[in-house]
C-alpha cells in the first residue's frame, strides 16, 4: 500500500490523544522520511492540544453503551474529515474505530487501509466481533503490536507484527551502557496511561513500606480513583505528577528503579505487550511483571524474573 507516490495523501485515524500513542510515530516517520503527504485525526480526550486534527468531546458514561455512543459520535466526525480531505489511503488504530468505520472503509477504501490492533476490546463481543472480521478480511494489511492477540482474533487471516517501540531507540539502547539508579530508596514507576487493573494491590503491597517510593506519572480514567485511594489510606510513599511530555520520558524512567506492569490474569492484559515492556528494555530498568502474562513468559524465557510479593 505504502508508499512510493508523492501526491498519495494518507490519513492516520487514533482514538485517543498522541502522547498516549507513541505506536503512531512507527508510520509518521516512515511517511516523513519517504515525504508521503498525511494527516493525523486523533481523539483529544486529555484535553492537551496537539498537532493534527483533534477531536475534542470527551465520553461522559463509561459504561458499555456511552462508549459505543462516543465511538460512534467519533466515527461521524472521521467520516467529515475524509470526505473533505479527499484521502488516497487510511491507517485505523483500534478494532473499536474499524467496527464503526467499516461501511464507510469498504465502499470507500476498500483494499486501502491497514488496521492497526494494540488492544482486546470490543470486538470480542459475537456481533461485534463478526463486523470487526468483515473489516479484517477488506483492509490492505492488518497489524498486531503483540503475538498473543493471535488466539483472541479471526482465524484465517494474515497478521503483520508491529511492535510498539522506536527503531532507533532500540539501536542506540543496544550500544549505550545502563545508567545505575543510585538514590537512597527503591522507586516503583508506573507511567503512561493509568488505570486501575492491579495498581491497587501493587500501592497496598508498597504502601509506607520503608525503603520504598512509588510514582505515578501520566493521566487516565483511573487517576482521580487511584489518587483518593492513596489519601485515603494515608500513604505517604506515593506520588502523582500527572501529564509530562513524550521527551521527558527517558529521563524520567531512569530517576527510577524499577518499571511497575504488574497487570490481572485476563484476555486482554495477559497477551498485550505494553509501552511500559518496551520502556523498561530500552532503558535497561527491571519491570514487575504478572506471571501467567505474555510479559511474564518473556521474562521468564530471558531468565530475569525474580520472586517477589507480586
Amino acid at each position: 500500500m505504502i508508499m512510493n507516490e508523492k501526491n498519495t495523501k494518507i490519513a492516520l485515524i487514533v482514538p485517543n490523544n498522541l502522547w498516549v500513542c507513541p505506536y503512531v510515530l512507527n508510520y509518521s516517520n516512515i511517511l516523513d522520511k519517504k515525504g508521503v503527504q498525511y494527516d493525523i485525526i486523533s481523539w483529544n480526550r486529555a484535553n492537551k492540544k496537539e498537532l493534527g486534527i483533534q477531536y475534542t468531546k470527551c465520553e461522559r458514561n463509561r459504561g458499555l453503551l456511552g462508549i459505543l455512543w462516543s465511538y460512534y459520535l467519533y466515527s461521524r466526525f472521521v467520516k467529515r474529515i475524509l470526505r473533505a480531505g479527499k484521502y488516497d489511503k487510511v491507517i485505523v488504530f483500534s478494532p473499536q474505530l474499524a467496527i464503526f468505520l467499516v461501511s464507510y472503509l469498504r465502499s470507500h477504501y476498500r483494499g486501502r487501509y491497514i488496521i492497526d490492533y494494540r488492544d482486546l476490546s470490543i470486538e470480542q463481543k459475537p456481533l461485534l466481533g463478526y463486523i470487526f472480521k468483515v473489516a479484517l478480511q477488506n483492509s490492505y494489511a492488518n497489524v498486531i503490536s503483540s503475538p498473543g492477540f493471535k488466539k483472541y482474533l479471526p482465524t484465517g487471516i494474515d497478521y503483520i507484527i508491529s511492535h510498539n517501540f522506536n527503531k532507533d531507540l532500540v539501536n542506540q539502547a543496544l550500544h549505550d551502557k545502563a545508567e545505575p539508579y543510585n538514590g537512597k530508596n527503591t522507586r516503583v514507576l508506573t507511567i503512561g496511561a493509568l488505570r486501575k487493573d492491579m495498581n491497587l494491590e501493587v500501592i497496598d503491597a508498597l504502601g509506607d513500606v520503608e525503603g520504598f517510593e512509588m510514582s505515578f506519572v501520566g493521566k487516565g480514567v483511573s487517576e482521580n480513583l487511584l489518587k483518593d485511594y492513596v489519601r485515603n489510606k494515608g500513604f505517604k510513599n506515593i506520588t502523582f505528577t500527572g501529564f509530562y511530555k513524550k521527551e521527558d520520558e527517558a529521563a524520567i524512567i531512569k530517576e527510577h528503579t524499577l518499571i511497575n506492569i504488574v497487570y490481572p490474569l485476563i484476555p486482554s492484559h495477559i497477551s498485550a505487550l505494553s509501552n511500559r515492556f518496551y520502556n523498561s528494555l530500552i532503558q535497561k530498568r527491571p519491570m514487575i511483571v504478572t506471571k501467567n502474562t505474555i510479559q511474564g513468559d518473556y521474562a521468564e524465557q530471558y531468565n530475569r524474573i525474580s520472586n517477589s510479593r507480586f
